[in-house]
């Protein structure tokens, strides 16, 4: 199958796909040495025999893609869908609209939320998808036939994938909850870079810093972000982690002194060598109530592990016998945070279909209001709403 890589043929594809109810979408890129990630390959699936390849190589322009990415009307079917969609949204500039994510609406189909798109279309379909090409370098050309047969059955199978598992779904009643959940690929700011100056909170190993400290690694983390960018390499390549934790212990004061430090190569040192030090000299000079908050060690409550016990039996019993993926529902830390903080508006567990399915018995529960018990049939745990 020929590429797609005339700007006249990608206006026709578009146009095609804004006239079909539901296309399937995926990306194939390399991302290796670079901060963002190259673009190879955007397959497009209005069918199992009707899927185009467009060459993200040879077009310099794929802005009319963006069209079909936020038309409101033909759905756009990918799975595990926030990261394609944070590329497209990049070379398109268009905010998507209108998002079916497989991977998420599995969750809600009495499976996994976590499975890969072979292993979902086997389960559901009974296909089996080859695995042969996943080492391809998508940025060279010419591609084998392998190679492009690969890539478009990454969307062959999507639009009836879609169906299947939405049938599911309605049968038990959850395409509200599905519809709530899909929403969010629809807010542009989920696309968001995160800001230089936020780049420190992704830093592991900070938990012996001061607060001085956490100032210099907040100013070296949002350094290393901005020239990452500027010079499209990947942050570690940059400078390390681990190099950042040592500065800021040390908080070098000249060359020979940054050159003591472990961690850091003779050749960052000759060329970032004076940025470095200048950073570390603003974080050294930032009032120190503007300084990162630390945590103070979080000493072990006895108590309130015993109502996040019960918490977490409620939501796994429920989970299981309801056939909804846990980890769509909430993580063990989101229902530490609801059971212990009255005031947390942002915690899930507060709004839509979570507080219907979830928050609002657990609350209930927590309150003395219900007790929990064993069901006979399915021996999980369940709400007794009476107690006894």
């Amino acid at each position: 199958m020929p590429l797609i890589n005339t700007p006249n043929e990608l206006e026709t594809l578009v146009n095609r796909a804004l006239d079909a109810p539901c296309v399937g979408i995926d990306t194939e890129f390399v991302w290796e040495q670079t901060y963002y990630p190259r673009l190879g390959i955007i397959q497009v699936g209005l069918s199992e025999n009707d899927c185009h390849l467009i060459d993200a190589v040879t077009l310099s322009d794929l802005s009319p893609l963006g069209t079909l990415l936020s038309d409101p009307h033909t759905v756009k079917i990918l799975h595990d869908a926030q990261q394609d969609l944070w590329i497209l949204r990049r070379i398109t500039d268009a905010i998507p609209c209108n998002i079916f994510d497989t991977r998420c609406a599995a969750g809600f189909a009495g499976l996994s939320s976590n499975l890969s798109l072979g292993n979902l279309l086997r389960m559901r379909l009974n296909i089996q998808l080859p695995k042969t090409e996943t080492r391809t370098d998508w940025l060279r050309r010419p591609l084998s036939d392998k190679q492009l047969e690969y890539a478009l059955d990454d969307v062959r199978f999507l639009p009836a994938l879609r169906e299947h598992i939405l049938t599911d779904i309605q049968r038990r009643g959850r395409e509200n909850w599905l519809a709530e959940e899909l929403r969010q690929y629809d807010i542009a700011k989920l696309y968001d870079d995160r800001a230089p100056e936020e780049q420190y909170t992704r830093i592991k190993g900070t938990g012996r810093l001061s607060r001085r400290d956490m100032a210099i690694v907040r100013e070296l983390a949002a350094w290393r972000e901005k020239k990452a960018r500027q010079v499209d390499r990947p942050r570690n390549r940059v400078i390390s982690d681990d190099a950042i934790l040592q500065i800021a212990r040390r908080k070098p004061q000249s060359i020979q002194s940054l050159k003591r430090v472990r961690g850091i190569a003779r050749a960052t040192i000759n060329q970032y060598g004076n940025s470095l030090l200048n950073t570390v000299q603003r974080g050294l000079a930032i009032d120190e109530k503007n300084c990162p908050p630390i945590s103070p060690p979080v000493r072990p409550d006895l108590f309130e592990d015993a109502r996040l016990d019960l918490a977490m039996a409620l939501l796994r019993g429920r989970c299981l016998s309801e056939g909804i993926d846990i980890a769509m529902v909430a993580s063990r830390s989101e229902v530490k945070e609801f059971i212990s903080k009255k005031n947390a508006p942002d915690n899930p567990l507060h709004t839509g279909w979570r507080r219907e399915f979830l928050g609002a018995d657990l609350i209930a529960l927590l309150n003395g209001k219900h007790a929990i018990g064993i069901n006979p049939n399915t021996r999980l745990p369940n709400l007794l709403r009476d107690k006894p």
